[in-house]
């Protein structure tokens, strides 16, 4: 399994706007064949960083996504950023899951 983060640094006053974008990207990437799971999560440090975290079969996977012409337009976003998004792929051997006691 490949986990793939994406970074992106949002200008306060373009937030909503980024949200729409990245909204509809994630709905992209569900559909797309080799991801298991996104996830749109918001730092509790930095309301304005913004991580989009998907799970993928493999790398080909991931990167046929990150290359694809739905990426590509995706990437307009750049305007409405404060610094270059940033894509982190981590290969991941095991997994544990566990439920927490009471």
């Amino acid at each position: 399994m490949l986990a793939a983060s994406l970074t992106l640094r949002v200008q306060p006053h373009k937030k909503a706007e980024v949200l729409s974008a990245v909204d509809a990207l994630a709905g992209r990437m569900r559909l797309t064949a080799g991801c298991a799971r996104v996830r749109i999560l918001v730092d509790a440090d930095d309301a304005n960083m913004l991580v989009v975290d998907s799970e993928w079969a493999d790398q080909a996977a991931a990167e046929g996504f990150f290359e694809s012409r739905t990426f590509r337009i995706f990437r307009g976003i750049r305007i409405l950023l404060r610094d270059r998004p940033l894509i982190v792929l981590d290969e991941v051997q095991n997994r544990m899951t566990r439920l927490l006691s009471d």
